[in-house]
């Protein structure tokens, strides 16, 4: 395979980390100010996300930094874990965990996320050179991972989900382009925890996924003997081809729309495109 990827700032690197916090930090106050901004009937108005309205939003942000502080002082503390629940299980579980702050005062609600946010913040930049890709965090969902790691998960979920808001609100939505860009490759890693491998059996596709990121950028998505994997590049031959615009390429992963356009052969599309359990 011709690899073709464009230049961008690795976040996986520390190098890299002043780049991702401060998107992090971005995304986040764009999606406070939207929350805060809110009319009493927007804060109850329906999001793309079934079982939320824009006050499940704001439940589920501080349910998830609360829950990254936990993780970060699990791991300081050298404390046991559990044995990773899945991807599977995440969705609904974090739907009705978002609905239970239904029951306090919207205000209380914002005013406990920015305070918890702000200390999560304050972890990500205390993180050393030796910590940013050493320092193993527990995670409850997907297991132990790298620090940055948590950062870049905080960036998925703000970035996507001021999409979500911005719908609900009768904004125009949108993912930031800088934050989309940053995220592509993270994004196959999102890819690949959502395969469903029972729906795979027998299939033997190469897919050509072209993204219009800061270059012309191709990667190679392979589905054999019941597994996913995928490299940047060309490949040499492709069964189908999918086209995105790079804000588009996210939320067709998240299975918000179905984005960008595909050629080939449409049975290897067909196949494809329902490979995946949502999250």
């Amino acid at each position: 395979m011709t690899s073709t990827l464009p230049t961008r700032v690795d976040v996986t690197q520390f190098a890299g980390k002043d780049t991702l916090i401060r998107l992090i930090r971005q995304e986040y106050q764009k999606s406070f100010d939207m929350m805060v901004a809110a009319s009493e009937e927007e804060w109850h108005a329906q999001t793309p996300c079934d079982m939320w309205e824009v006050r499940d939003m704001a439940g589920h942000l501080l349910d998830a930094a609360y829950g990254y502080l936990g993780y970060f002082k699990q791991g300081e503390h050298g404390f046991p874990t559990e044995e990773p629940r899945g991807m599977r299980a995440y969705g609904e579980a974090l739907g009705e965990s978002a609905r239970e702050y239904r029951s306090v005062y919207r205000w209380e609600v914002l005013g406990r996320l920015d305070a918890c946010a702000e200390l999560m913040f304050s972890y990500f930049d205390r993180l050393t050179e030796e910590e940013w890709a050493g320092r193993l965090v527990p995670h409850k969902w997907v297991g132990p991972v790298p620090a940055f790691m948590m950062a870049a998960f905080q960036l998925m979920d703000y970035s996507v989900h001021n999409w979500d808001l911005r719908k609900a609100l009768g904004k125009e939505a949108f993912v930031d382009s800088e934050a989309a860009d940053t995220l592509v490759p993270f994004m196959f890693g999102l890819m690949q925890i959502c395969f469903a491998p029972e729906l795979a059996e027998g299939v033997d596709l190469t897919i050509d996924v072209h993204i219009n990121t800061s270059g012309d950028e191709h990667w190679t998505v392979q589905v054999k003997d019941g597994g996913l994997t995928f490299a940047p590049g060309t490949p040499e031959r492709a069964d189908a081809t999918f086209s995105f615009p790079c804000n588009e390429f996210c939320l067709d992963v998240y299975q918000r729309l179905q984005g960008g356009s595909a050629t080939g052969d449409q049975g290897a599309i067909d196949t494809f495109r329902k490979l995946f359990f949502t999250i």
